[in-house]
């Protein structure tokens, strides 16, 4: 492949990086931010907006994050070196928890919010299971990253 292909491949991949991971952050903030509003209405309304972006940003920033990774591991690097192996590992996990937990969890949150009402201190405790998950996603997020940084054993 030729070097600048490599190159804006490796852009690409790290702008896809950069939305997904600074966007899980952001949102990180933003669930705290809201958490502590005076605003009854603020929660639910997050609820919505994280399962809406869940699968139209995030989703789909993920896949090009991870489709220009293989991409540049087939040309320059070994799928069995640890530090690739490790990162589409966590990759798959954090998807998974994504696809099978976090996105319909905002969902059914979102839900129990318009049924019971936003001051209902079940979904309150339920978005905040939501928010404990979404954390410990974010760190594989940073695991990844740095992961992709030092590349323990890959020289």
């Amino acid at each position: 492949m030729d070097d600048n292909i490599y190159k804006a491949i490796v852009y690409i991949h790290i702008l896809a990086a950069m939305a997904w991971v600074g966007g899980a952050f952001f949102l990180q903030l933003l669930g705290i931010r809201t958490n502590r509003s005076t605003d009854p209405e603020d929660l639910p309304k997050l609820g919505r907006q994280i399962e809406w972006f869940g699968l139209r940003y995030f989703l789909p920033v993920s896949i090009v994050t991870f489709a220009a990774g293989v991409i540049l591991v087939s040309q320059r690097w070994q799928f069995s070196q640890l530090w690739i192996s490790v990162a589409m590992l966590f990759w798959l996990v954090s998807v998974i928890i994504g696809a099978l937990y976090i996105g319909p969890r905002s969902k059914k949150v979102a839900e129990m919010f318009e049924a019971q009402g936003p001051t209902s201190s079940e979904a309150r405790a339920a978005s905040a299971r939501l928010f404990m998950v979404s954390r410990i996603d974010l760190v594989l997020f940073f695991v990844i990253v740095g992961l992709m940084v030092w590349k323990p054993g890959g020289g």
